[in-house]
């Protein structure tokens, strides 16, 4: 196998690959069992196994001619016999001289333009059999000396007066000095060669069927034209969406059809953490508004709350900061309809997990003691591959409780909607239609404020 310093930059992005592939492959044993489970998961894992048998193969090709090529160069460039090869190289293109410049004759007798490309063509032609006829090395290699000296002498307008000398002064710069062959043969010869293209396709091929097998394992992942979610958000699908019919929030209100463009919207609500980097790359004199209830500051006036809680929705925040940290972000916060196409699916379920309430798929419904951290119930994440949108944390919208979406709050009493219960809330509060409110205007900084309010982003395709 090839040293540390033997693998050329061409193949290093197979390792991180070759590490994809176990991850997501998982023992081949296991074909026949997730065949009869999925046939659509077993296939795209056969895909990718076939493109890694593939990759595997040419890369064992590509390894096995920069090995054979290594003694060569070692022989045309510091060998013993380096200046016997070189001198044979340059006889054998001084002889051909002649037949390049025939061609180059005729074409001027004929009244066409002698351009580079041509006389670059005509010296390679001249120069490349013969070469490679007269080197003791590597056909591949002879051909690669060849087509430089022709490149280095396409930019003469004549070559009647070359002598050996200058052949080989132009074959000696072809080979820096000092420069070993793995280094030459990524930043020098690597070219066109037949191993290396075979590397490169399947190379990509592999790669391709590594996406493909993604994307029907999470699909929520990649948008309608392939586009690939943002880290930590997944795709809201377009489509014809059922809002409501809300019988039992803050307003009643009718069910009514809605169609949505496809959106990113974050897995789970804004952490702690998540919440604490934001304060802390605002200016100084900005950080002390951007506080929830309970934060404070130490004295070099970095943010400071309950580190065990750093991984938990951040609470008790206002509408202003939860849209300042959206905009921060390169975000935005969800309207009402879209948080509940998030939460609802396209087949308007009651819960994010289905049309009943089950213990243990949320952190509510039984009035717990206090948040939990994110992505603690896996089995209630929604169909669009969300987490938490029922319980944990109220969840605040762009919508007012009229129905109108807003950038920015308005003057004067306003109330916002917010969605998805938290940890304190009984099982009606927790249903995907259920609609509460909260005052635009307030800090949450009083303890009077009972419901514990977080938030979680979208942004367009």
């Amino acid at each position: 196998m090839l040293e540390t310093n033997a693998v050329p930059n061409l193949m290093r992005p197979f390792a991180a690959l070759a590490l994809l592939a176990v991850l997501v492959v998982g023992p081949r044993a296991t074909g026949q069992a997730v065949a009869e489970a999925n046939p659509e998961l077993a296939a795209a894992r056969a895909r990718l196994e076939q493109a890694r048998d593939a990759h595997d193969a040419a890369y064992e090709g590509l390894e096995e001619l920069i090995l054979e090529l290594e003694d060569d160069y070692i022989e045309i460039t510091t060998g013993p016999d380096a200046a016997t090869f070189r001198h044979q190289l340059v006889l054998a293109m001084h002889d051909s001289l002649d037949v390049a410049r025939s061609r180059v004759d005729a074409q001027r007798s004929q009244g066409r333009p002698v351009l580079r490309g041509f006389r670059r063509q005509s010296l390679f032609e001249a120069f490349d059999g013969p070469v490679r006829a007269a080197a003791e090395i590597d056909e591949r290699l002879a051909s690669w000396v060849a087509h430089a000296v022709a490149d280095d002498l396409s930019k003469r307008d004549s070559v009647e007066s070359l002598t050996k000398d200058d052949l080989l002064r132009i074959v000696d710069d072809a080979f820096p000095v000092g420069m070993n062959w793995f280094v030459f043969w990524n930043e020098v010869f690597r070219g066109e060669q037949d191993e290396v293209t075979a590397y490169i396709e399947t190379y990509k091929e592999f790669e391709e069927a590594g996406t493909d097998l993604m994307r029907v394992q999470h699909p929520e992942r990649y948008g309608p034209r392939g586009e690939v979610a943002p880290p930590g958000m997944v795709v809201i699908p377009g489509g014809s969406y059922t809002i409501g019919p809300d019988r039992n929030g803050w307003t009643n209100t009718d069910a009514r059809r809605v169609n949505l463009k496809p959106f990113f919207m974050d897995r789970r609500e804004v952490t702690n953490r998540e919440y604490s980097i934001y304060v802390n790359a605002l200016a100084l004199s900005k950080r002390d508004a951007a506080l929830p209830r309970g934060w404070s500051q130490d004295s070099a006036g970095r943010a400071v709350y309950d580190a065990t809680l750093e991984d938990h929705p951040v609470l008790y925040v206002s509408w202003s900061q939860a849209d300042a940290y959206a905009r921060w972000a390169g975000k935005r916060l969800p309207t009402e309809v879209e948080w509940e196409a998030a939460a609802a699916g396209l087949d308007g379920l009651t819960y994010p997990w289905g049309n009943a309430f089950k213990l243990g798929y949320c952190n509510g419904g039984s009035r717990q003691e206090a948040s939990l951290p994110v992505e603690s119930f896996p089995l209630g994440k929604s169909s669009t591959g969300c987490f938490d949108l029922a319980g944990n944390a109220w969840e605040w919208t762009a919508t007012t409780i009229e129905g109108k979406n807003v950038d920015v709050l308005p003057e004067g009493l306003l109330n916002m909607v917010i969605r998805g219960g938290s940890f304190m809330s009984e099982r009606n509060e927790l249903q995907t239609r259920y609609r509460w409110a909260a005052p635009g205007h307030d800090t949450f900084a009083s303890p009077r404020y009972t419901r514990p309010i977080g938030f979680r982003c979208v942004k367009g395709l």
